[in-house]
């Protein structure tokens, strides 16, 4: 008798190849661990919110923010401040570094106040609130919440809470995908869907890239989720982005100022100025393009494979990352829009360790930049940051790799036709797996 393992001699008590008593988990489980769930979300945030305690307390001067790890682009707007000149590799920023709804937010705030603590506090409290959004919006998606952990306890929130308004801009992303398939007990509205991605979009740009996802899955998305008509998303966005346009006449000006000033940290564009080759008006464009291109390449390779379904969180994790490998900037903030995608898609703890520990050392390494641009004898040597710079790229390179290995893998799945209980092998019946939690992504 030829030997066997032992989970193949113990599956006629355990009712066959896929165990006929293989249960869904029930509602008081599901409920009790989104609790769990929501409590290191929230243990996330108010550690978060201790990083930025000593700031408030100080008034966010340079250098004490950067080296305490607090510092950021709207703190140093409402201040008129801008990135250290020597600080090698980084933009001008400052004021007219910020997004549209950045600067609008920061001139709003002016008129109130002119404590900058004051100003934070009012930051903090906003992208609290976004996280927690975000949070729900990952609890309807998850399919298996038991990885959600990498989100909800990731250290790119602890950076990326006092920085900008990008987590306000991910939520309403994540939450467009949500009310875009209808997932349940949401109801699907499309058109609420593009004016979401339309105004998040002037935050952040890398929110179309959720807007192209969704209007290449939509038709025919994977799992089972229901094909929705992506026109009227897209023409909720584009009135949403006209009527913003029109309101806020430097909204033009801005992107082209942002397209002038767009090498920044944590790109391969500035660990070459880091190196002194080259300048900002050389590399930005021709880093601009090479982005550019990859998007284009993943979005037509995606339309090609569409039809038999496209999983819309592996979509969206490779499009931004491919996007992020070859963007003139990435800094913490920017990554931040991989994270929900990539805890949706990508189902390997060593991938999202290894980019959670990439994430800390850059963070830490960029601030620590800032701090050796303004007291030479401080802080951290800008090779150093170049080649936590550089792993961190490796990083994404692997994250970006998993994302399309996940695409694959569930688009040569196909679509569950229908759930139906598990059966015994051999009764001639196919076997189709019921869906554990929620609908797929």
């Amino acid at each position: 008798m030829p030997s066997q393992p032992s989970t193949r001699i113990a599956e006629p008590l355990l009712g066959g190849p896929d165990g006929i008593h293989l249960g869904r988990a029930g509602a008081q489980f599901r409920r009790g661990q989104a609790y769990l769930f929501a409590g290191i979300l929230g243990i996330t945030t108010f550690l978060a919110l201790a990083l930025q305690g000593p700031c408030l307390d100080s008034g966010y001067e340079q250098p004490s923010a950067s080296a305490r790890m607090c510092a950021g682009p709207l703190s140093t707007a409402f201040l008129g401040q801008a990135n250290p000149e020597d600080a090698l590799g980084r933009s001008h920023g400052g004021m007219a570094g910020l997004s549209v709804v950045d600067a609008r937010f920061v001139q709003l705030l002016k008129l109130m106040t002119d404590d900058v603590s004051v100003f934070m506090a009012i930051v903090l409290i906003i992208n609290v609130i976004a996280f927690a959004a975000l949070g729900v919006a990952l609890l309807i998606l998850a399919r298996q919440r038991a990885w959600l952990l990498a989100a909800f306890a990731s250290p790119v929130i602890l950076f990326t809470l006092g920085s900008t308004l990008d987590p306000v801009a991910l939520a309403l992303s994540v939450w467009a995908m949500v009310i875009f398939f209808g997932s349940s007990p949401v109801t699907a509205r499309p058109w609420l869907s593009g004016v979401l991605l339309g105004a998040a979009a002037f935050i952040n740009p890398l929110a179309l890239l959720v807007l192209l996802t969704l209007s290449l899955a939509g038709p025919h998305p994977a799992g089972r989720l229901r094909p929705r008509d992506p026109r009227m998303m897209f023409a909720a966005a584009t009135i949403t982005s006209a009527l913003i346009l029109v309101l806020d006449g430097s909204a033009i000006e801005r992107i082209m100022h942002a397209m002038s000033d767009a090498v920044d940290g944590g790109s391969f564009a500035s660990i070459l100025l880091a190196a002194r080759l080259g300048t900002t008006e050389v590399w930005a464009p021709v880093w601009i393009i090479g982005s550019a291109g990859v998007i284009a390449a993943v979005a037509i390779s995606l339309y090609m494979v569409r039809s038999t379904g496209l999983d819309p969180s592996s979509a969206a994790c490779l499009l931004i990352g491919g996007c992020l490998l070859l963007a003139p900037g990435m800094m913490p903030w920017d990554s931040l829009w991989i994270l929900p995608f990539l805890v949706l898609s990508v189902r390997r703890w060593w991938v999202l360790i290894i980019w959670a520990l990439a994430e800390t050392a850059f963070a830490i390494a960029i601030h620590l930049g800032d701090v050796a641009a303004i007291e030479p004898d401080k802080g951290l040597d800008p090779t150093f940051v170049a080649l936590l710079t550089l792993l961190r790229l490796l990083a994404l390179v692997s994250v970006v790799i998993c994302a399309g290995e996940s695409l694959y893998r569930r688009r040569i799945r196909g679509r569950l036709l229908r759930a139906e209980p598990p059966r015994r092998a051999g009764d001639g019946h196919p076997t189709v797996r019921g869906q554990e939690h929620g609908n797929p992504t």
